[in-house]
């Protein structure tokens, strides 16, 4: 549901000299919608701004140089971070083809057409067919693989947190997914730093009724490693307990997030197995995004039960 799109400096340019195209790039791209933008030509973030920089409208104080700076300004705020190999030119056409076909972008968008089935201009874009469409919400089936398919670019593309929130996470299918999630890491990295997994599940309380509770943080990580084929590299793993407190929100809603936006689903990732057994996958919209980001991942609203 997310995709790496590389970017011509030229079309930023022209879009911040169009009141609807600065309009549009502030609603249809970056953090909360499908379109994240890659850090190619170069590898940090920092590097790619001043690199984006350098093709500034000669007036900065004008309309048209204002609005390329604050979209200069928006673009990296969530951006891929690509590892990109020297290239002998530094034509972006020429650089961009070669990268391409080292490994795919999601899409790329340039002036003019380039030679790659990847390719859309400022001109073709809108096509009713045009690969710049992407949805926001999909029907999967409650496998792993199905829950998988709309999350893989999320996950491949991470190279910070994948953080995931689900009420029974401590569950064996719970656990069988995050196992697939982690073995399945590794495929089509555009980077090679792999990103933290941090696991957040309810406590569930055993009892006459309630039958047993939920286990130790520390035993669902024990359970969960024992099913990864090959622990990656400085890959790390957290699983922690959480317990609803007085006064805070409560405990709701699974979803997986990363730095680059999040998914919700019903469900969440105890999935049945089974191909017949459907959910929705839908994408957050950032004010969403940062609310679960700043509960989970930078203000715990919740007490700490027990924690790895």
């Amino acid at each position: 549901m997310i995709h790496e799109y590389a970017l011509e400096p030229s079309v930023l340019s022209s879009w911040a000299a169009n009141k609807r195209d600065y309009a549009e790039f502030l609603r249809e791209y970056g953090l909360g919608t499908p379109r994240i933008f890659s850090s190619f030509p170069k590898k940090k973030t920092s590097k790619l701004r001043s690199y984006l920089l350098q093709f500034s409208p000669p007036e900065d104080q004008s309309l048209h140089g204002q609005r390329y700076l604050e979209m200069v300004t928006k673009l990296i705020e969530s951006i891929v971070l690509r590892e990109i190999p020297d290239y002998p030119t530094n034509d972006w056409t020429e650089v961009v083809t070669a990268e391409n076909e080292r490994a795919p972008f999601g899409v790329v968008l340039s002036s003019d057409n380039i030679d790659t089935n990847r390719s859309i201009t400022s001109a073709n874009m809108y096509g009713p067919d045009s690969i710049w469409n992407h949805p926001v919400q999909l029907n999967i089936q409650r496998t792993n693989q199905g829950m998988m398919d709309a999350i893989s670019d999320s996950i491949r593309l991470a190279t910070k947190h994948i953080v995931i929130v689900d009420t029974f996470g401590w569950t064996p299918e719970a656990i069988s997914f995050v196992q697939f999630l982690i073995n399945s890491i590794s495929n089509n990295r555009v980077n090679e730093t792999v990103p933290c997994i941090t696991l957040f599940y309810k406590e569930k309380r055993g009892g006459v009724n309630a039958g047993g509770g939920s286990p130790s943080a520390g035993h669902v990580k024990s359970q969960i490693e024992q099913g990864i084929n090959n622990r990656i590299a400085n890959m790390g793993l957290n699983v922690t307990e959480l317990r609803e407190m007085p006064g805070n929100d409560v405990f709701h809603n699974r979803c997986i997030l990363t730095e680059l936006g999040g998914v919700i689903t019903g469900h969440g990732i105890g999935v049945s197995g089974e191909e017949q057994h459907t959910d929705e996958a839908i994408l957050m919209a950032p004010v969403i995004y940062q609310k679960k980001w700043r509960q989970f991942v930078e203000n715990n609203c919740f007490e700490i039960v027990s924690q790895t």
